[in-house]
């Protein structure tokens, strides 16, 4: 008779291959899991930004009652409001959009924008509004969007 203690090593074979087939299975999802937070979090700071920009530029073309001409490039914009105040919308070194009110040499946003991403500024007259937006180009578009009605 003989005394059966411990494993066979074919029972050792097989035990090991399903505990690899698990570990590649399980380091697969966490890699995909690692991706999507990456990409979640560039689509909020990207989102961030858009808010940020909107909400502060809206506001001051609501106060000043409209703007009353503007000039855009692919990196600034300078916006001359009704009230006579001027803001400037300004891409610097493809890293951070600023809001300038120029007017006060005062500085209302500065973000820094996400690395590996180009942006550029693009504006929009038709007869009853203007849209300037900020896009960033290479991703999908989240972009800035102010309008201002023309009446």
């Amino acid at each position: 008779m003989t005394n059966k203690k411990g494993f066979t090593l074919l029972e050792v074979t097989i035990s090991v291959a399903l505990l690899s087939f698990v570990m590649v299975f399980m380091f697969r999802l966490l890699n995909m899991a690692r991706k999507d937070e990456n990409a979640i979090s560039l689509t909020t700071e990207l989102l961030l930004n858009k808010a940020t920009l909107s909400k502060n530029l809206n506001e001051s073309i609501k106060k000043s009652k409209g703007i009353a001409s503007s000039t855009c490039t692919e990196s600034a914009c300078t916006l001359n409001m009704k009230d006579g105040t001027t803001k400037e919308l300004k891409i610097i070194n493809n890293k951070i959009v600023e809001l300038t009110d120029t007017t006060k040499n005062l500085k209302e946003v500065v973000r820094e924008l996400p690395n590996d991403f180009k942006y550029k500024i693009r504006r929009v007259d038709n007869e009853y509004l203007t849209l300037i937006t900020l896009i960033v180009t290479s991703h999908e578009e989240y972009n800035i969007e102010i309008v201002d009605k023309k009446i």
